[in-house]
């Protein structure tokens, strides 16, 4: 430790005159040796996360939107007439968790091609991308790692439930599903820039959904009643999405990612999430008037103070991120609700 003298400035409290003093000090290069050492980086080279926690792989393929995903296809394995076949059940869920998920990690890694999600950098859990990329906590390769991986999976569980089922469509209908997951925000159809998107995830995550279920469990073509019963999923995930496209609009308008929301713009989202909602309502109650569904699916109802209030929120507060943090949280509580009483239905026609 080195000792210098330092003459004072002025007097010293308390004291008369200016009185030399002595301050003991470490030398520049014993302060740098002193120094913690900096924690090592998750992140390798190229910002690819070496040993990256559950956590982070979790945000990264958006595994809290994963039950939207998987409600709707439990739904429709409980309409198919007979006991539940949990070999089938099982090889088709895992098909339809990994599709979701591949093409959430498709969908970020093209958006961040794109720049759509470099516009802001802050993280809001439901909208706006992971953000992991533009942190440089992930690199883009270890999200399109991640896509084709999750592809495989998806295929071999497709291909094992059409080896049991004895029909080979299986595979083509999880092929379509995955097509069109990563068509939502790939090259070169891009169908969530060219204003498809919601009709996209209407589609996949709604009909689809519902009719894999269906199909595991019969190997036949779905119903017309099936394809009635999977419009209100269909119509909420729909509403979800425009819920998060919201507050996404104006960086997806910068990005030249053309969505319904940036068309009619962010102040009238509300109008068309309040009408997929209320078209999920009317669907309800029209299976229920047609006989397709019991008195007790009104259970549904429940959720519709939910769907006002992410309403309201997306028509007062359309331009605050923060506040439409909450819409997009009340929307896919709307969701799981819904999906919830018409699976407790399914049940209950099940079984009495």
């Amino acid at each position: 430790m080195s000792v210098r003298e330092v003459p004072h400035p002025g007097p010293l409290p308390g004291g008369e005159g200016e009185e030399p003093y002595l301050v003991s000090a470490l030398s520049r290069g014993e302060r740098e040796k002193s120094r913690p050492s900096p924690r090592p980086s998750p992140e390798g080279r190229g910002g690819r996360a070496q040993g990256a926690p559950v956590r982070t792989w979790a945000r990264a393929l958006r595994v809290a939107f994963l039950p939207a995903s998987l409600l709707p296809y439990t739904y429709g394995a409980l309409l198919a007439q007979g006991p539940l076949r949990a070999g089938r059940f099982a090889l088709g869920l895992a098909a339809v968790a990994a599709t979701a998920l591949s093409a959430n990690a498709m969908n970020d890694y093209a958006d961040a091609r794109a720049g759509a999600d470099s516009q802001d950098p802050e993280y809001y859990a439901f909208f706006g991308g992971s953000k992991l990329i533009q942190q440089g906590r992930l690199c883009p390769g270890a999200y399109l790692c991640a896509a084709l991986g999750l592809a495989v999976v998806a295929a071999l569980a497709a291909a094992a439930l059409a080896w049991t089922l004895g029909r080979p469509g299986a595979l083509v209908l999880f092929a379509g599903a995955l097509g069109l997951g990563w068509a939502y925000t790939a090259p070169p159809l891009r169908l969530g820039y060219r204003r498809l998107g919601e009709a996209t995830v209407f589609l996949v995550f709604g009909l689809m959904a519902v009719g894999a279920g269906a199909f595991a469990q019969t190997g036949a073509v779905p119903t017309l009643r099936v394809l009635a019963l999977s419009a209100p999923f269909a119509c909420l995930i729909a509403a979800v999405l425009v819920a998060n496209e919201v507050p996404d609009a104006a960086e997806d308008a910068a990005a030249g990612k053309h969505t319904l929301v940036t068309t009619l713009g962010a102040r009238r989202g509300y109008l068309l999430f309040s009408g997929l909602a209320a078209g999920a309502f009317a669907a309800i109650l029209g299976s229920v008037a047609a006989g397709w569904l019991r008195p007790v699916a009104l259970v549904a109802f429940a959720g519709a103070p939910l769907g006002w209030r992410a309403a309201r929120i997306l028509r007062w507060d359309w331009a605050e991120k923060r506040a439409l943090v909450r819409s997009s949280r009340l929307a896919l509580g709307l969701h799981a609700i819904v999906s919830l009483a018409l699976i407790g239905e399914a049940l209950c026609s099940a079984w009495w």
